[in-house]
């Protein structure tokens, strides 16, 4: 798995699929075997002929897979950061749109640079992961950093609602899990699910 496959094939993060696909044609022409055959880079240009295919791929699988959902494929961030932080924080929220949770991880692990944006991101990994913990954690760290993000804070708003039904239903925040996101009560669980999506800008019930 390419941790950034946009980079790979040199488009940015809002290219239009016209554009993707010229840049692998290029690339996948320019990098191809057959160009390079009884030439000493051969090994080096096949790598990299592959590399191409996979980021396509990867980038294709989540156009695709992330078409229907409602968290944003683009930062909201508005502080200090280089445009290599925010080509990782719109990866990782791609990867989070196609629900790839641990390849956002992943990418989100590499950085040094702690944000806002990225106690945030790693929050709905976290959640995605079933941790809710650490997402209510990382949550409260986001809103700490950047109070005026409304993002950040109806994220923190919906776990911080989940964990006081949890409670009211006689658990601790976190506790009542045995296996995933689950909590054992089935309109319990569905109005979560709902609370998440409405966060994200969805509406999984338009009954609630």
């Amino acid at each position: 798995m390419i941790n950034d496959p946009y980079q790979v094939l040199g488009v940015s993060q809002n290219a239009s699929n016209d554009e993707i696909k010229k840049a692998y044609r290029e690339l996948s022409r320019k990098y191809h075997p057959d160009s390079y055959v009884n030439n000493p880079l051969s090994g080096l240009a096949e790598e990299k002929f592959k590399e191409v295919q996979e980021a396509y791929k990867q980038v294709m699988d989540m156009k695709e897979n992330g078409s229907s959902s409602g968290f944003s494929g683009t930062s909201s961030y508005s502080g200090n950061s280089s445009s290599d932080d925010m080509a990782k924080y719109n990866s990782a929220r791609t990867y989070i749109n196609a629900r790839q949770y641990a390849q956002a991880s992943n990418i989100l692990a590499g950085m040094s640079n702690r944000s806002g944006e990225w106690h945030y991101l790693y929050a709905v990994t976290s959640m995605g992961t079933g941790n809710n913990v650490e997402a209510l954690n990382h949550a409260q760290q986001a809103v700490s950093m950047d109070p005026n993000n409304k993002e950040y804070a109806n994220f923190l708003n919906q776990l911080q609602m989940r964990g006081n039904r949890y409670q009211t239903n006689g658990g601790a925040f976190g506790q009542r899990q045995t296996g995933g996101l689950g909590t054992g009560n089935l309109c319990c669980d569905l109005w979560c699910a709902d609370s998440l999506c409405e966060c994200m800008g969805g509406d999984l019930c338009s009954c609630m």
